[in-house]
């Protein structure tokens, strides 16, 4: 009791000092692998850190979580220790959502509107350590946080193991470690969530290994999840500093990855068609199109004057497919069910990507717009600068788009002449210095083909 008092009180004195005082934007960035560092100088990520609950030190801890993080220069964190600060103005100015809490509740309604507004626009979340078992009086939290928080087993050491060493967030980790820490037990995991590192050992009564990283998604959101963290001793550790700044550079879309299957999407059948590191199946022209940090990037020189596509060379179908697009520059595009044509050229059905054209139907080489997917839906839901999650499912004569998480065409063809089946294929449009970038490019055959 008397230790909790005491963190009651420690946490009134920080609100009186923050009432007192503008809060400060720290400058944190974990030591970032050369294989992550960014292409081209950006500006730094604007992170919100939320912190407070029970059980640790929320007046000094964070500052020195975001010391110990202070070397790259890429992550500005602000430290908020009120639940006002989740209100429109601030997550506007907001690229990640940190939530360094425990046993948190008492969100008002227009709080968590603003958190899940914040989502729908591609806000990045990171949830960690005991966040996972706060704000349990907001059904929608757990479904955010994919599992439930069970128990956790006395402070210690014990070992983890990365179970995807090729994701982004993992890179510059040891593919086995040993922290001293919490390890915590989930129970009713219930999100399509991709592991990342897990432990060494059953734990906590269980039968096997438990995850102790792991991101997924929650109305298109990136969410990344990591369950370590108690004290200054595991917050310091090297593998917990760079696994925790690479998730924040994830969350926010600065890490592509070259391939994000979650266990879900492999169990269902999905499979990549990119492998991060070369254009192995692609069909293309080379002075065009190249591969690098896990994605297919096409640009056209300053006298370009003809479209031109990198087409996989398997046809599909009945299928779902899924891709991470970023326009930088131009008018681009995915072609599905398409025909191969002479000079890296296609024909066929396209997802558009272009400004004010995202998410429509369109026929390449045919009768061009079929679905205007933009007004009044695409208008409200593209970022124009950064990493947009599209979908597009064919089944039969039935044509549905989607743009994060938004139907944006739904079309059934009606002319039997039209292919049910061709090549994907990915478009540089007939105009100078277009860029367009695309990853995690994955289809899931419904045909059994």
């Amino acid at each position: 009791m008397m230790g909790r008092l005491l963190t009651l009180a420690i946490r009134v004195t920080s609100i009186v000092l923050l009432a007192a005082a503008a809060v400060a934007w720290a400058e944190i960035a974990g030591s970032q692998p050369a294989a992550t560092q960014p292409a081209t100088a950006r500006p730094a990520l604007r992170v919100l850190m939320y912190v407070g609950g029970l059980a640790h030190d929320y007046n000094a801890q964070p500052n020195r979580l975001a010391d110990n993080l202070s070397s790259g220069g890429d992550i500005r964190i602000r430290v908020a220790h009120e639940q006002a600060d989740f209100n429109e103005q601030v997550l506007a100015d907001t690229e990640v959502m940190l939530f360094n809490c425990c046993f948190e509740k008492g969100l008002t309604e227009p709080q968590r509107k603003a958190i899940l507004d914040a989502l729908a626009a591609k806000k990045g979340l990171v949830l960690m350590h005991c966040a996972i078992w706060s704000f349990q009086d907001w059904p929608a939290w757990r479904e955010i946080v994919g599992s439930v928080f069970d128990k956790h087993d006395p402070f210690g050491e014990f070992e983890s193991i990365v179970v995807d060493p090729g994701h982004p967030v993992t890179q510059g980790v040891p593919q086995r470690f040993t922290l001293a820490d919490e390890a915590y037990t989930m129970k009713d995991f219930t999100g399509d969530r991709h592991d990342l590192v897990m432990g060494v050992k059953p734990h906590g009564g269980h039968a096997e290994p438990e995850p102790f990283v792991w991101t997924s998604r929650y109305l298109g959101a990136r969410v990344f999840t990591i369950l370590y963290g108690h004290d200054d001793k595991a917050q310091s550790d090297p593998a917990f500093l760079t696994l925790l700044a690479n998730g924040i550079r994830w969350a926010a879309g600065r890490l592509g990855p070259a391939t994000l299957l979650s266990d879900l999407e492999r169990k269902e059948g999905f499979a990549p068609l990119l492998d991060g590191k070369s254009l192995a199946g692609w069909h293309f022209d080379k002075k065009l199109w190249e591969v690098h940090d896990g994605m297919i990037v096409g640009r056209t020189p300053a006298d370009w004057k003809k479209k031109s596509y990198a087409t996989y060379e398997k046809p599909f179908g009945d299928f779902v497919l899924r891709y991470e697009i970023r326009l930088v520059r131009g008018n681009s595009g995915m072609q599905f069910r398409s025909r191969q044509l002479p000079d890296f050229e296609v024909a066929g059905y396209q997802a558009d990507a272009a400004p004010k054209a995202w998410g429509n139907l369109h026929e390449q080489n045919g009768r061009r717009r079929l679905v205007d997917g933009w007004w009044h839906k695409g208008e409200f839901n593209v970022d124009l600068t950064g990493w947009n999650e599209q979908e597009i499912t064919a089944r039969g004569d039935h044509i549905v788009i989607k743009l994060n998480g938004v139907t944006t065409a739904d079309y059934t063809e009606k002319d039997p002449s039209v292919p049910r089946t061709g090549v994907i294929a990915l478009q540089l449009h007939d105009e100078p210095n277009v860029e367009v970038q695309f990853t995690n490019i994955r289809i899931k055959p419904l045909d059994g083909k």
